[in-house]
């Protein structure tokens, strides 16, 4: 009996260890693919703003008046908000596909948790003494119950992450409304004063 109790013993600790370099690594990897991600659109953000820049320069240095500086100031600046809005969404979608990555990563490590618990309750009832049934019997519910709190939890977290994208958007919308209304109305009071 001990030899066997030895094997599952070592069976035990191996799988523990395995499942130890399977979380690592289920939890590492969409970490670093959201830091290239995050890495690769600030490369492109920073290319796009120095060939932007360049341009804006030269316009404005072949402007003739000042209300068509002005007014090609007020339109520079409503695109960067608009751009720096973009930016914005775009990180926001890689912290998104990062955290439902890590989400599936964690539910999945929890599943498999429990599955080896459960294993290891089962095997270790076989060889347990008579009248230890309740006992296996509750262990074995709060095992369910954690597994129900554990999808009640991920849930809630999804419809958190949902409501907050929801909002974002409309805050974006909103802001982007504004931001294309505001340079119309300042260019017209410009053009009406240099009249």
């Amino acid at each position: 009996m001990t030899e066997s109790t030895n094997d599952f013993a070592s069976e035990h600790l191996r799988a523990h260890y395995q499942s130890g370099i399977a979380a690592f690594f289920a939890f590492t990897q969409p970490a670093f693919k959201s830091v290239e991600a995050v890495v690769a659109l600030n490369l492109q953000a920073t290319r796009a703003v120095l060939a932007e820049n360049e341009a804006t320069l030269k316009s404005a240095l072949q402007t003739a008046s000042p209300v068509e500086l002005f007014t090609h100031h007020v339109s520079t600046s409503q695109q960067a908000a608009a751009k720096a809005l973009s930016y914005g969404r775009q990180l926001f979608d890689i912290a998104t596909h990062a955290q439902a990555e890590l989400t599936q990563a964690a539910h999945a490590q929890a599943e498999a948790q429990q599955e080896r618990a459960k294993a290891f309750a089962d095997r270790f009832s076989q060889n347990a003494p008579a009248g230890s049934a309740p006992y296996f019997s509750a262990f074995n519910s709060t095992f369910a119950a954690f597994g129900n709190a554990a999808e009640t939890f991920r849930q809630f977290t999804q419809q958190t992450i949902d409501s907050t994208r929801k909002q974002f958007d409309a805050q974006v919308d909103s802001i982007t409304a504004k931001a294309l209304q505001q340079p119309a109305t300042q260019e017209a009071a410009v053009i009406h004063a240099a009249k």
